[in-house]
């Protein structure tokens, strides 16, 4: 049950990371650098967040 619980979290960073490297992708082309610097940091925060969850999996941690 508490893997379940990661995973899904892990689906919904998923999710978000699609959107801000979306959002990097748009931002880049509009050569606005301020929302391309935006998005650039919303990626490190899911790739942290992915690199969390996986060490939670491997641990098998509980979630707090």
């Amino acid at each position: 049950m508490k893997n379940a619980r990661t995973l899904i979290t892990f689906v919904g960073t998923a999710f978000a990371g699609r959107t801000a490297l979306k959002r990097a992708l748009q931002a880049r082309q509009d050569q606005d650098l301020l929302e391309l610097l935006d998005a650039l940091l919303n990626v490190a925060v899911v790739v942290t967040g992915v690199l969390v969850i996986v060490r939670r999996l491997r641990r098998g941690e509980e979630e707090a």
